[in-house]
């Protein structure tokens, strides 16, 4: 075996280590296309890398970078054409990727090395090709183990600029020091024996996957702090905001039936039509005032009666069928909650449509064979993408939307129920079921 092919490791080496780092990336996440389509977008994928790899191996230093980067072009087009993520979130898997790729194809060829110079094994295609397997096996095996395991318990990860931009730079860290001693032999972190040259290489590409796993695992832990918390609030949120509004609608009503007693006795004290008139549409506006929601629970009632009253104000029509007694096993707390956040999302939703004709809210609570049915519709003119069952904020800080729908369906699951989502013909619906406990 001569120096220069002890040095460089096989261009197919790197293009199978990427192709399998990027096929578990693919395998663990959610698709964009069926899986026919992706398998066949990765095999062309496979064929591209070893096809430019092996044209490209050994080539001069110069052209070394650029080279690298059209390979982080392809395995990027590969991860975001198969999975339904955005720029950034394929941009940071992609990172990933390429340096569990480094790492495989350098372990890979240094035990190779090992074998061949120091355990004196014949060096032919099979021998070669054997340990390619066994290492690619235990690499990419425990790989896909330790992602399909994070799956277990999702958590959708955002990924922004600022998470992207990291991960670019301790990649580019990485690269940059795992290949020192073949770009320039005479840097202080350099080397010219092969064997210290692959165990700087192979140190550095392990040390950059630690890291990236790290910062992998903090991102994840701090996102799901911040859920668990944004998700506790909203519930106490809403929780406050019955206390208030149930106050309010007991002042109100007490305030209503005294100045209705009040009309009543200036219309029978009134004298000419034009005194009479104006008493009745006084007495017609002020009515609107007055607690008309009496589902058999005084939590949704509250809610209902404020949200209804909001919805008078902004020329919405809010609709209503509920039998309030269903909700008797629920708590107080997750029912204001619950509703709380429905009606939010509706309004805010219908608040958008120019015509107010349009603003159209229905709820609905009913019991069917042992199970508490759910459902919210409003008109909807947006082209709402979904991702994960919920559909994709348009909003620009999209770390701080779409927690309305969270909290609906970690309520819903409490009581063992589930929730769907969905949109047609310009209606968009949120059906809830929830199996009611037996006494």
């Amino acid at each position: 075996m001569k120096i220069l092919e002890v040095i460089n490791t096989p261009g197919y080496y790197y293009s199978i280590a990427y192709w399998l780092a990027a096929l578990i990336v693919v395998c663990t996440n959610k698709d964009r296309f069926e899986k026919k389509k992706k398998f066949f977008i990765q095999g062309v994928c496979l064929v591209v890398l070893l096809i430019f790899m092996t044209l490209t191996d050994g080539v001069r230093q110069w052209l070394f970078i650029p080279c690298m980067l059209v390979v982080i072009v392809i395995l990027l087009i590969s991860i975001y054409t198969c999975c339904e993520f955005t720029l950034s979130e394929a941009g940071y898997y992609c990172a990933r990727v390429f340096i569990s790729g480094e790492f495989a194809a350098s372990l890979a060829w240094q035990m190779y090395y090992y074998a061949v110079r120091h355990l004196k094994v014949r060096t032919n295609k099979f021998i070669e090709w054997s340990f390619l397997l066994i290492v690619y096996g235990i690499i990419f095996g425990f790989l896909y183990f330790k992602e399909r395991t994070l799956q277990k318990d999702f958590q959708e990860l955002y990924i922004g600029k600022r998470e992207l931009i990291t991960v670019i730079i301790i990649v580019s860290a990485v690269f940059a020091v795992s290949n020192m001693s073949y770009l320039s032999k005479s840097g202080p972190f350099s080397s010219t024996f092969p064997t210290e040259m692959f165990i700087i290489r192979t140190l550095v590409d392990l040390s950059g996957m630690a890291v990236l796993y790290a910062y992998h695992m903090q991102m994840r832990e701090l996102q799901m702090r911040f859920e668990v918390d944004t998700l506790q609030n909203i519930l106490q949120m809403q929780y406050k905001n019955y206390q208030l509004s149930q106050e309010s609608i007991e002042i109100v009503n007490q305030k209503y039936h005294d100045l209705k007693h009040q009309i009543a006795l200036l219309k029978a004290e009134a004298d000419g039509s034009k005194a009479m008139a104006y008493l009745d549409k006084m007495e017609k506006e002020i009515k609107i005032y007055e607690a008309q929601n009496k589902t058999g629970n005084k939590v949704l009632d509250a809610v209902l009666t404020s949200k209804t009253l909001y919805c008078h104000n902004k020329n919405i029509s809010l609709t209503c069928v509920a039998d309030g007694l269903a909700l008797s096993f629920m708590e107080d707390m997750d029912i204001s909650a619950l509703f709380g956040n429905l009606l939010d999302n509706a309004v805010e939703s219908v608040e958008r449509l120019k015509e107010e004709e349009k603003r159209l809210i229905h709820l609905s609570v009913a019991t069917q064979k042992r199970f508490l049915r759910i459902r919210v519709e409003n008109y909807c003119e947006e082209k709402l993408a979904f991702k994960n069952g919920l559909p994709v904020t348009t909003k620009k800080e999209i770390q701080f939307h779409g927690y309305g729908l969270k909290s609906i369906q970690n309520t819903a699951k409490k009581y063992g129920g589930s929730v769907a989502v969905d949109l047609q013909k310009n209606w968009f619906e949120v059906r809830i079921l929830i199996p009611i406990p037996r006494d």
